[in-house]
């Protein structure tokens, strides 16, 4: 049942995304997420380039892609996509900016590690929202830690951070 409502939401919606190089799991999860922050609307992601010093600039960040958000001509943001390290994997997130760089949504795409996954509580990424160009996003200041992920959430927090300054950086060249 709730497979055939996400595919009449997706009908409905019209919902494009231009992220073919996403296994179809992480894409399910990038076109729910943006089809809750923008019902019915046609988004696409456009790849913006990076070069490979803006790319490598930030050492918790790797595998770095940002993609505008568009609908019907009007940008309405940015989907910024990274790595971080955990305790021994890498886990891969997607940060969803408005227009004004404020931070809509932190989601948790792929987390390989046995131990800290309690990062992906959306009750606990709701931290980040409203945020903007790093600041305020210090961890056990701004951010509260979690229980069962010492390493990962001071790591995605830093990656946070520093994606929410290279957007920054981005926006104003």
């Amino acid at each position: 049942m709730r497979k055939f409502v996400i595919v009449i939401c997706l009908m409905i919606c019209g919902f494009v995304v231009n992220a073919s190089q996403f296994p179809k799991s992480v894409q399910k999860k990038i076109d729910k997420t943006l089809i809750k922050l923008y019902p019915n609307k046609v988004i696409e992601l456009s790849d913006m380039e990076l070069s490979e010093e803006l790319a490598t600039r930030y050492a918790s960040i790797k595998k770095v892609k940002v993609s505008a958000l568009r609908s019907g001509g009007e940008e309405l943001g940015f989907a910024c996509f990274a790595s971080s390290k955990g305790k021994k994997d890498y886990f891969d997130y997607m940060v969803i900016f408005d227009k004004q760089l404020l931070i809509k949504k932190v989601v948790v795409l792929v987390y390989r590690s046995t131990y800290g996954g309690e990062i992906m509580s959306r009750s606990w990424l709701k931290q980040f929202i409203g945020k903007t160009r790093g600041e305020s996003m210090e961890m056990n200041k701004d951010i509260d830690g979690i229980s069962g992920a010492t390493l990962s959430a001071p790591s995605i927090t830093q990656g946070v951070k520093d994606l929410s300054l290279l957007i920054a950086e981005i926006q104003t060249n």
